[in-house]
């Protein structure tokens, strides 16, 4: 029996997919909470927007980075399960212990340690997507499981405006033994602690088999020589993914974090109009464009394109760039709102075919790993200066908080052209890669249907890691 034979049932695979993007949504409320709260965190601290923009983007990044690669690597070996129940545990405590900051110093702290938490999600998840369903039916499964992004976003802001609007003309609120709240407080604290309850959902599955293993010996380590010599056979593929999707998240972080602020001091929106309207914007239009791009990129697969997934990635980038551009310059918040909601529809159609394609010319025991570079790259260019470069020609460039309009629209104009040209120059090499990986696995399929009484376990893997 080939390993493509032993996927679980399609009902198991879909409610373990289901567990995750429960995960996911609350790991994206608790990280975009702070997106509607810039106003009464900055008044309240005394900060800039460039400050406010390290708490959003690299206080969250900074060890996010550094802890993803050794968990991803655990996560390829052990029990992916567990990794992410504990990974859950940490961010929500976390997330709450930022609504007892005081000072900037502890809000940074904190926001770091829900870095460290969220940083075991994605890749062990990622792990057991891939080997809970087949090639051509991953990318669906993935944009399921990215729907959390949209949707906990959108709630994070939907939630934070409700607490806003529910304390308006109420400066702080006494809470017997705990001391007293300011109401930003307050937000991250109602939104982190319900996130315990998805850690024990963790266990309510089993973990599937690996599939698509480069050795056959469950647990083996993968040397990192050997990780360092598959990427540089085939660099051209990975740099152009890799890269790109650092330049998207730069893109779509630093919109999505600044664009609420944007709103209300452009167009005088409250803060929990902002919230409700860009919330809104993020859950519907961001959860139909994934959908739709997990879609394209099976029909495209069922049609022969073996680059589905970057395909459907350079058709987004293409169609979001003006959307993106004029947006910010519209005369009036809704035309504004309209542009948003069509630039998030076509940038999240890429995000769930984004992990797919990495998947895609990835071996079993590399997926958590490759995904811990890929998110490292989007947290580093993406969160960490995303955030940043719009607050920074803000601040410098500008030197007017009322030019945050032409800060997201200049940005904008820079790094998604680029996207575009990466992505279009990286699609035959991608092609390429794809091809190879199947022919490879077709080959090592058929060897272990002749000789799996014969060959030894460490022999087939050598053979395979040769043979790439």
């Amino acid at each position: 029996m080939s390993e493509r034979d032993a996927y679980p049932p399609v009902s198991a695979a879909w409610y373990t997919v289901a567990v995750l993007f429960l995960a996911y949504t609350f790991s994206a409320i608790d990280r975009q909470i702070l997106t509607l709260l810039v106003g009464p965190v900055r008044a309240d601290l005394g900060l800039t927007d460039f400050e406010v923009s390290l708490l959003q983007g690299f206080a969250f990044s900074l060890l996010f980075v550094v802890v993803g690669i050794p968990l991803a690597r655990v996560a390829d070996r052990r029990s992916r399960r567990g990794i992410i129940a504990v990974g859950i545990v940490f961010w929500c405590l976390m997330t709450a212990l930022c609504g007892m900051a005081k000072t900037f110093g502890q809000l940074f702290v904190a926001r770091m340690g829900v870095g460290v938490g969220e940083a075991a999600l994605s890749p062990a998840a990622a792990s057991l997507i891939s080997d809970s369903f087949k090639p051509e039916r991953r990318a669906m499964a993935f944009s399921v499981y990215h729907l959390g992004y949209p949707v906990g976003g959108g709630l994070a802001l939907i939630i934070g405006g409700l607490v806003l609007e529910l304390l308006a003309g109420v400066d702080e609120v006494q809470l017997g033994w705990l001391g007293t709240f300011r109401t930003w407080q307050l937000a991250f604290i109602i939104v982190g602690l319900p996130g315990l309850l998805i850690a024990a959902l963790m266990f309510s599955f089993r973990e599937p088999v690996r599939q698509e293993r480069m050795y056959d010996t469950e647990g083996e380590r993968i040397p990192l020589a050997v990780i360092g010599g598959y990427m540089r056979e085939r660099w051209q593929a990975y740099g152009a993914h890799l890269s790109a999707v650092a330049f998207l998240g730069m893109l779509a972080v630093g919109t999505a974090i600044w664009y609420p602020t944007f709103l209300m001091r452009t167009y005088g929106m409250s803060a929990s109009g902002a919230g409700y309207s860009y919330g809104l914007v993020m859950g519907l239009c961001g959860a139909a464009g994934i959908l739709s791009g997990g879609w394209l990129s099976g029909h495209l697969m069922r049609r022969g394109h073996a680059d589905a997934n970057m395909r459907v990635m350079l058709i987004a980038a293409v169609c979001k760039t003006l959307p993106l551009v004029v947006g910010p310059l519209m005369p009036s918040a809704e035309l504004a709102l309209l542009c948003m909601a069509v630039a998030t529809y076509l940038g999240q159609v890429s995000v769930g075919v984004t992990t797919a394609a990495l998947m895609e010319i990835t071996p079993n025991e590399m997926r958590a790993q490759m995904l811990a570079v890929m998110l490292f790259l989007v947290n580093i260019l993406g969160i960490g200066f995303g955030a940043s470069l719009i607050a920074a020609l803000t601040d410098f460039v500008f030197a007017d908080d009322a030019a945050l309009r032409y800060s997201i629209a200049l940005a904008s104009a820079v790094i998604a052209p680029t996207i575009v040209v990466i992505l279009w120059l990286g699609l035959p090499h991608y092609r390429r890669c794809v091809e190879q990986v199947h022919a490879m696995q077709r080959t090592r399929d058929l060897q272990a249907l002749s000789h799996s009484n014969t060959t030894p376990s460490g022999d087939k893997g050598v053979d395979y890691v040769q043979a790439t």
